[in-house]
């Protein structure tokens, strides 16, 4: 059973903590995502001029937003539990009388909120280069965000829960999610690419938010998109039940 206002102080706590610091938070994640749209979309929009039907420039936001929030929403909760393993207040979370699930939801919507954020707010900053704001799918569009940081929330309190030093927490961002994201064709269409490469694309699960995601926003899809939206979902729940089930466990949490 769940306790609102066990709930509330968890996530109060996590929110509250990169809140402190928003400007490297959120508001650096902007700045990087305007750096590559004015790269990406800047020097290769004038020589691939149409993806799908839709201009580079446009075709690629939704993958930049995806690359950050996602980014941000696994980095929240896993450098709050590497942070209080080092600080040794990890007995704030373990004594109290949270629950496997409260604690679950704690985190999950410390890291979905932070990642909602970035994703608003990139999306906002490219409307203003390009025009483009409102989504043509509005429940699917809401869904994948939704899923996507929802899901690397959950991906980040796990890495963390496993981890024992920083070193863990950013090494499995580096050379585990940063390749994932910038194979799952946020950049490019599968039509570029070569039939085994292709192939190769449909086992990234990237593949699947960044495809779900640029349908909802955009209209245009490589695969179907309640596929996409299905396979989001599915990813999600996955990490949220070992999320709990780690934590009822109380693995790797010193108890």
């Amino acid at each position: 059973m769940i306790h609102p206002i066990r709930l509330w102080t968890l996530t109060y706590k996590e929110t509250s903590r990169f809140l402190k610091v928003w400007t490297q938070t959120v508001g650096s994640p902007v700045v990087i995502a305007v750096m590559y749209f004015a790269v990406f979309g800047g020097a290769l929009g004038s020589r691939i001029t149409e993806l799908k039907g839709v201009p580079y420039s446009i075709f690629i936001i939704p993958g930049l937003v995806l690359l950050q929030s996602t980014t941000n929403a696994y980095m929240n909760p896993s450098s709050s539990l590497i942070i209080a393993k080092y600080s040794g207040t990890m007995s704030d979370i373990l004594l109290p009388p949270l629950s496997a699930l409260e604690k679950t939801l704690g985190y999950l919507l410390g890291g979905l909120l932070r990642g909602l954020m970035v994703s608003i707010l990139i999306f906002a900053v490219a409307g203003v280069f390009t025009g483009k704001y409102m989504p043509e799918h509005w429940l699917i569009f809401l869904a994948m965000l939704i899923f996507s940081n929802g899901a690397f929330a959950m991906l980040g309190t796990l890495i963390g829960i496993w981890a024992k030093n920083f070193d863990q927490i950013s090494g499995f961002s580096t050379f585990v999610l940063t390749p994932m994201g910038f194979l799952g064709a946020i950049f490019y269409s599968l039509d570029m690419l070569p039939p085994l490469a292709q192939t190769l694309s449909l086992f990234n699960p990237f593949f699947y938010f960044a495809d779900g995601l640029r349908y909802g926003f955009l209209g245009v899809q490589e695969v179907d998109p309640l596929f996409s939206v299905g396979m989001a979902g599915l990813i999600f729940v996955v990490l949220f039940g070992l999320n709990w089930l780690a934590f009822f466990k109380n693995w790797r949490l010193g108890i």
